[in-house]
């Protein structure tokens, strides 16, 4: 008999769904709180996130709860249903309540294969709360009774037909009983045409296959691929609950095979934070110039993003240009610990640390003007760079408040140099649009799937990246997106990325 079980809650607007299982205190839907999150599936993942709770159940009070009802279960179906319709009131009547959710659950984990599936049509005229919870809680034991049985219950009798990855939650969770139906259901979309597959959709599933066979997943992928169909979002999380360097060499070896830049990309942002030595062992390993140096950079990036100081001494260490990797380590540093930047460009030997710091905070003052105000007592500017610098700084005030501006301008001594310098540069902003145009223009020749992305940045900063002749259109935007954010972030332009142009077509226009 049963010792003792779990309840998974689940809440989405009134409803709330629980899950039984069996021998277990532990949750069976898929360890994934942990999401990086992609454009095209982040309103999914968000509802997930906020739909998925843990309600823990004291084992001595569940096994009492179980004793005790062993000892009157109904047995007939009628006598099953009347005591099912019963507590399904109770609970709707007062959802906190978990006696009633305990005795119901207690009631279906006696019940066989049979009679759970029967009482679903039993109760399609009571209210809907009723039915959708019966109906989770059914789909639930199916799970660990009969998972063959469990996504043809769930998608007829769909409780949750407002949240979309509920049928997609539930092949996770069949999958980890069953890897085998795990790979059946992801073979069976291999049937549709490849611009009606959304593997994104299915980056649960594909999380628990990927700890079931990592090479069988990798061998179905392929033949996804093969079909055109994109591979990105879908992987974006796969190496999130890996916990040693190790498991990572593992799946950035097997990834490998699928030949797909962004995808090795996500997979280091994860090990990056875990063995950044050993990543950059097996990252010099590789033999094409190009593949190895777009991972280093990716690497490099996120480094700094977690470990900016440790990130920092390793490349100025190992540096074979030393200005350079001093230039890149503070565009790369993040700005919420600008001041950690500051203090590590002071610790630095053998540079013009007076120097660093000026370019620091002049590239910083696009984004954070009123943190370089409070650092100006940190460096020297002689008199011929004095007014360009505080002009930067002043157009940064402007474009974010104009009474900052104005009172940032009230400080200097030099108000009206700066006023005329700035109105000078009013009409920057169209030398600006002729570069972007120009690079339109041979962007416009090239024929295929392809995208334009583009950052404007305040103070006439912008950056760009196109790409040409991919699958899809999807891969193509995703791919100009990515490579415009490195550049962006390269360059310090404060705003995101865009598409602006997808194919031939222009998104938006721009303005001086």
């Amino acid at each position: 008999m049963k010792a003792s079980y779990w309840i998974i809650l689940i809440i989405v607007t009134s409803a709330i769904a629980f899950a039984v299982g069996r021998n277990t205190a532990q949750q069976v839907t898929p360890n994934s709180d942990e999401i990086v999150y992609s454009k095209s599936t982040s309103n999914d993942r968000e509802s997930s996130l906020e739909a998925k709770n843990t309600l823990s159940v004291n084992h001595n009070s569940a096994d009492k709860l179980f004793l005790n009802l062993s000892e009157t279960s109904p047995t007939s179906m009628e006598d099953i249903t009347a005591e099912v319709g019963e507590l399904l009131a109770a609970i709707e009547e007062n959802p906190k309540q978990t006696k009633s959710i305990l005795k119901l659950a207690a009631l279906l984990e006696e019940l066989p294969t049979d009679k759970l599936t029967a009482l679903a049509p039993l109760f399609e005229n009571s209210s809907e709360f009723q039915r959708n919870q019966l109906n989770q809680m059914i789909t639930a034991q199916l799970i660990q009774k009969a998972p063959e049985q469990a996504l043809a219950f769930a998608q007829r009798y769909n409780p949750m037909p407002e949240f979309p990855i509920y049928l997609e939650i539930v092949k996770a969770q069949v999958a980890e009983k069953r890897p085998d139906l795990g790979f059946e259901y992801l073979n069976q979309m291999l049937d549709l045409a490849h611009e009606d597959i959304d593997l994104s959709a299915n980056s649960t599933l594909i999380n628990v296959l990927a700890k079931a066979d990592l090479t069988q997943l990798i061998d179905t992928l392929e033949i996804f691929k093969d079909k055109g169909v994109s591979l990105e979002n879908s992987l974006s999380s796969i190496g999130l609950e890996l916990k040693t360097s190790e498991e990572h060499l593992n799946l950035f070896n097997e990834l490998r095979r699928l030949d797909d830049m962004s995808i090795l990309n996500s997979a280091i942002i994860n090990w990056v934070k875990i063995d950044p030595t050993a990543l950059f062992d097996r990252l010099n390993q590789i033999e094409d110039i190009a593949e190895r140096e777009n991972l280093e950079q990716t690497a490099f990036y996120f480094w700094m993003i977690n470990s900016p100081e440790d990130a920092a001494d390793h490349f100025l260490t190992n540096a074979s240009n030393e200005i350079k990797t001093l230039k890149d380590i503070t565009r790369a540093w993040p700005e919420d610990r600008a001041a950690d930047a500051l203090a590590w460009i002071s610790k630095q030997s053998n540079i013009d640390t007076n120097r660093y710091k000026i370019d620091y905070l002049k590239r910083l003052s696009y984004s954070e003007p009123k943190f370089v105000q409070s650092h100006l007592a940190d460096i020297n500017l002689n008199d011929d760079e004095k007014i360009n610098f505080y002009r930067n700084l002043y157009n940064s005030f402007k474009s974010k408040s104009s009474e900052d501006a104005e009172q940032f301008l009230n400080t200097l001594s030099f108000k009206d140099e700066i006023l005329d310098v700035a109105a000078e540069n009013k009409n920057s902003g169209n030398n600006r649009i002729a570069k972007i145009n120009q690079a339109f223009n041979k962007y416009f020749d090239f024929k295929y799937k392809k995208a334009f992305a583009l950052a404007l940045g305040d103070n006439e900063a912008y950056a760009y990246f196109y790409v040409v002749n991919k699958p899809s259109q999807n891969e193509a935007n995703q791919l100009a997106l990515s490579q415009c954010e490195q550049y962006r972030y390269k360059h310090n332009v404060n705003n995101k990325c865009e598409i602006y142009a997808e194919g031939d077509v222009r998104l938006f226009n721009l303005v001086p």
